[in-house]
């Protein structure tokens, strides 16, 4: 868990070891991710030494307590694509703490999800495949105060993800925006149980959801909206 190495550096450090200003060196919080990615992250911040690493834990909650008074200050979310609903921990964070400024680190590039984060506030992106260099630009761009999406297809991002749903896929969506269950959908549209379920996993997976709850939150939004 990474809670369990929840850390909180008292002085930062510039590349040759001596200490550095605290307003010289923006703080970076982590969010999720592992031990060996937090300790890694941890020695190329320090190497640079524009950056410190504030805190690594599993909660934003703690993240915006660690970093509680620092303005500017990054925030790190590093998850897998279905584990949350990325643009909300977005919105959450940036009201909390609107001067924050989250990074993604996912991954892969998934274009709904990034279209629906940077429209939530988030500053820049990175993934779990990218080197330690690639990272460390992305948040000195946005440390900068500019907005870092490399390599992201920005065309992939104008598509509507509802328009990738087949006509079967809208039929079950709205069923679960009306509250039906897996077994009355079934019995309703006249399709096996595990047709359901498949047809769910396609929905999450089109949509960039994690699970039902936040398909039919997607849903309803669009629908107030159009």
């Amino acid at each position: 868990m990474m809670t369990a190495m929840l850390k909180q550096l008292e002085t930062p450090f510039d590349a040759t070891g001596t200490a550095a200003a605290r307003d010289e060196c923006t703080p970076v919080a982590v969010i999720g991710g592992n031990a060996w990615f937090a300790a890694t992250l941890e020695q190329v911040l320090h190497a640079s030494g524009r950056f410190s690493l504030a805190t690594a834990t599993d909660t934003a909650a703690m993240a915006l307590r660690d970093i509680s008074g620092c303005r500017h200050a990054i925030v790190l979310v590093s998850a897998r694509i279905y584990d949350t609903d990325i643009a909300q921990t977005v919105r959450r964070i940036r009201q909390a703490n609107p001067t924050a400024r989250v990074v993604l680190h996912l991954p892969a590039q998934h274009p709904a999800q990034l279209r629906d984060a940077m429209q939530s506030g988030a500053w820049g992106f990175c993934t779990h495949e990218d080197c330690p260099d690639t990272v460390l630009t992305v948040l000195t761009s946005v440390a900068s105060g500019r907005i870092s999406f490399p390599y992201v297809d920005m065309a992939a991002l104008d598509n509507d993800p509802f328009q990738q749903l087949s006509g079967r896929e809208l039929e079950v969506l709205q069923a679960l925006a009306r509250g039906w269950s897996n077994m009355q959908i079934s019995a309703r549209l006249g399709i096996s149980q595990n047709t359901v379920k498949y047809h769910l996993k396609l929905i999450y997976e089109k949509l960039g959801v994690p699970n039902r709850a936040t398909a039919v939150a997607r849903f309803m939004e669009r629908q107030s909206v159009t």
